[in-house]
């Protein structure tokens, strides 16, 4: 891959690497450092990217899952979610919403970060079971069960909550 194609290809996956980082640092300005560091680290090193052993986004989000983790370990940061706001509706609409996320940014937050990488790689990123299990190097059969039981798990803790 080209570094003019390497640099495209980063511009596009900026929002979702973002986003991933949000959900496993809780925290947008940790978030930034880590997109930034994995930006830097890759292209410091593009021949780091081996096109023959599969996609860009995924090898990059694991790039950027990694950094995260490393974070982690580094300041010891308590995890959290922050909710996404979808700008643009109408109040009863906006408060209904706000409302909904807060109550998912509760239960995401009280689950492993484990389960909520996962369902954040899939149902936020829209990622593939097979970009998922390269995200987290797993096997795919691994990833469907595991996302299963995220979402078994993000179910109950939503209904004990609203219930």
């Amino acid at each position: 891959m080209k570094n003019t194609e390497m640099r495209q290809e980063l511009i596009q996956l900026g929002g979702g690497a973002h986003a991933l980082a949000i959900q496993i640092l809780g925290n947008p300005d940790d978030a930034a450092d880590a997109v930034h560091e994995a930006f830097a680290k890759v292209l410091a090193r593009p021949a780091a990217y081996d096109v023959n052993k599969g996609a860009f986004k995924p090898w990059f989000l694991r790039v950027v899952r990694n950094q995260c983790v490393d974070l982690l370990r580094r300041r010891r940061t308590v995890e959290s979610v922050n909710a996404l706001v979808n700008p643009g509706k109408a109040p009863d609409q906006a408060l209904e919403a706000l409302q909904r996320d807060e109550s998912l940014k509760r239960a995401l937050s009280g689950m492993p970060a484990e389960q909520r990488q996962i369902l954040v790689l899939r149902d936020y990123l829209d990622l593939s079971y097979a970009e998922i299990a390269d995200v987290l190097s797993l096997a795919a059969g691994t990833v469907m069960s595991r996302l299963h039981r995220a979402r078994l798990a993000l179910r109950g803790v939503l209904e004990r909550n609203d219930g």
